[in-house]
């Protein structure tokens, strides 16, 4: 990727971060100008923000999403139905209408995953998990969602 695109892609992410404000202009989103990514904004937990969240552009396309264990990436970011996803999976979040299912093993997470409400039943959009399951046979789960005011 040349230089030229690599500015086309920080303004199809600023542009997606504005965007995110102007849905949420209560929430407070902070730049991380020291993280090793191109663009990094971290939305503390605040009121209307029940858990931290992290969005970023890393690897110049990759647009990223992250809340508890969850991480997922959508690339690249030129693909406008990507950005779509990219923005419908935050703000679903944001809203409280997408929550993200995380699966233990013991005290080890080794899947999560970002479900939107579908009727009375939830449906998996994203799925981070790890390669390492724990052997603990001890299993629960974890239901992360953002309680807007």
């Amino acid at each position: 990727m040349n230089r030229s695109e690599w500015v086309d892609t920080e303004a199809i992410d600023r542009g997606v971060f504005a965007e995110i404000a102007r849905r949420f202009p209560a929430l407070k989103m902070v730049e991380n100008s020291g993280d090793p990514v191109e663009i990094s904004i971290t939305m503390p937990a605040q009121p209307g923000l029940s858990h931290k969240v992290w969005l970023c552009l890393q690897n110049q396309d990759e647009l990223g999403f992250s809340a508890g264990h969850f991480y997922v990436e959508w690339f690249p970011c030129t693909k406008p139905e990507k950005v779509t996803k990219y923005l419908d999976a935050i703000t679903g979040f944001l809203s409280g209408n997408c929550r993200i299912l995380e699966h233990y093993r013991g005290k080890k997470c080794y899947k999560a995953q970002l479900q939107k409400a579908d009727g009375d039943r939830w449906r998996t959009i994203a799925t981070w998990c790890t390669i390492c399951v724990p052997l603990s046979w001890k299993k629960s789960l974890r239901d992360i969602r953002n309680q807007p005011i």
